[in-house]
């Protein structure tokens, strides 16, 4: 028998692929499907069907966050939630949090750090953070065996690159299909030039091992991508609204290209998209596409039958009516949605939250590899 049965109606439905309007049903927590009702649906159970109105508003998958600095740090149990209901109330409902790993504590113990997030009411996943020295054969395995498919590597030199043993950690890599990450410390005194030498050399390894790779890049270093596949980049800033225009401008091209939300800007004063053309380069951007680059996708950044209800609304006269249409947007300023579903519960509607403390579910069989976006 059906359980938490819900249908949504009304609503402007907004994904990376178009505008529709369609009514969205959820069953236990996944969309069910997502059409207009025209005829009467048979249902085989007498229990009544929930209906919620979303006349008036433009519905969304959930946004993607990708936190420089690791929430499972935070220890007071307070300052935790109020800094994961932030992320809701601002549209997420899934978080790639860092998780550090020193070399000489065991498995469980890096399994305790993250501890925290069982309080998490949003779903999430982890990136394991190693230094460039400890990136050797055994750590690597060991972190695999675990289960974890996202790696990122911190480099302060560009010989660290060189040193790295990449024939001896690639194989597995491959075997287990990981998402290797680079990262750059901000406070290392590195030049923009020396920076932009250390991707470049740090792509040409990933791809010759065949290993996907996320960086954080600038617009042309996006656009001289070697490989479409292996090279996932990171925007932010004005890099990111120019990746919106060569979205909107180019449909049918691929472009390895993800971003947060909070780190996007769109300048106005050159937009000529509909209000909701840009919420849809927005899901493309900073939902479908991370949600890929991440191995989360068909669960997560979409809004099609056997994904998770992680759903936000938006309302229509709200949308792009409060804001000077001369001047830059910038989303780390505002809160998007009105309300906020995950899994099919609400944990943000009309500007409250709800009693959702640990439904937040840790996604480490994740798929990087799958999907190009």
């Amino acid at each position: 028998m059906a359980m938490n049965e819900l249908v949504i109606r009304n609503g402007t439905v907004v994904t990376a692929s178009g505008i529709v309007e369609a009514d969205i049903w959820i069953e236990d927590g996944k969309i069910k499907r997502v059409a207009k009702e025209l005829l009467r649906v048979y249902r085989d159970t007498d229990q009544p069907l929930e209906e919620w109105d979303a006349s008036g508003m433009y519905i969304l998958p959930g946004f993607l966050a990708l936190p420089d600095k690791s929430y499972a740090k935070i220890r007071s149990l307070e300052e935790y939630l109020h800094a994961v209901r932030s992320l809701a109330a601002n549209g997420y409902t899934c978080m790639a949090d860092v998780l550090h790993v020193d070399p000489w504590k065991k498995s469980d113990q890096w399994r305790y750090q993250a501890a925290i997030h069982f309080n998490n009411v949003i779903d999430y996943t982890m990136v394991v953070e190693v230094s460039a020295s400890q990136m050797a054969h055994g750590l690597v395995r060991q972190l695999c065996l675990e289960g974890y498919r996202s790696i990122r590597v911190t480099v302060r030199k560009q010989e660290e690159i060189n040193r790295l043993e990449w024939e001896t950690f690639s194989p597995i890599l491959t075997s287990y299909r990981v998402l290797l990450s680079l990262h750059i410390p901000d406070d290392s005194a590195i030049s923009r030039e020396e920076k932009r030498n250390m991707h470049r050399q740090w792509l040409r390894r990933c791809r010759f091992w065949q290993i996907r790779t996320w960086v954080k890049a600038d617009w042309a270093q996006a656009l001289e991508s070697f490989d479409d596949f292996y090279h996932v980049y990171q925007v932010k800033g004005m890099t990111a609204d120019h990746a919106l225009r060569f979205l909107a401008e180019h449909p049918f091209r691929s472009l390895s290209v993800m971003a947060s939300l909070d780190s996007v800007q769109v300048d106005l004063r050159r937009t000529k998209w509909l209000d909701a053309e840009l919420l849809r380069l927005l899901v493309k951007l900073c939902s479908t596409n991370t949600a890929k680059a991440l191995g989360l996708y068909p669960r997560k950044g979409c809004i099609i039958t056997g994904a998770d209800a992680d759903l936000l609304f938006v309302k229509k006269e709200q949308w792009l009516t409060k804001f000077d249409l001369y001047t830059i947007l910038n989303f780390s300023e505002i809160r998007l949605p009105t309300s906020v579903m995950s899994n099919g519960k609400w944990i943000f509607a009309e500007q409250q939250f709800a009693a959702t403390i640990g439904m937040g579910r840790c996604h480490l069989d994740i798929k990087p590899y799958n999907f190009v976006m």
